[in-house]
């Protein structure tokens, strides 16, 4: 079986609403900012990533409390923002789980 797991801490950069599916089932995305300093070939690099983060389901409530400019740690898989077109290549991460961090 293949592996697909993702783990990434950032801040929430935008917030999008809760809208349902044609299925019914709740559905949110946020944009999350990363920013790192990671080894590349034994050199220190700055990274930086924005990506999508779906959010579906239960994890819709548990995303009530949160705001732009948060701090969080989503795990989960990465899937292909569509079918068509651009978001072809473009990914997502389906959140499993989502955790408010201390700001530093």
């Amino acid at each position: 079986m293949e592996s697909n797991y993702c783990e990434l801490t950032g801040v929430i950069a935008t917030l999008e609403k809760v809208a349902l599916t044609p299925a019914g089932v709740p559905r949110q995305r946020l944009w999350l900012e990363h920013r790192s300093r990671q080894l590349e070939d034994g050199h220190p690099r700055e990274v930086q990533a924005r990506i999508a983060v779906i959010l579906a389901g239960g994890m819709t409530r548990q995303a009530q409390s949160l705001k732009e400019g948060q701090r969080i740690k989503v795990t989960g898989c990465l899937s292909r923002a569509g079918y068509k077109g651009d978001a072809r290549d473009r990914l997502q991460l389906l959140a499993q789980t989502l955790e408010p961090l201390n700001q530093d």
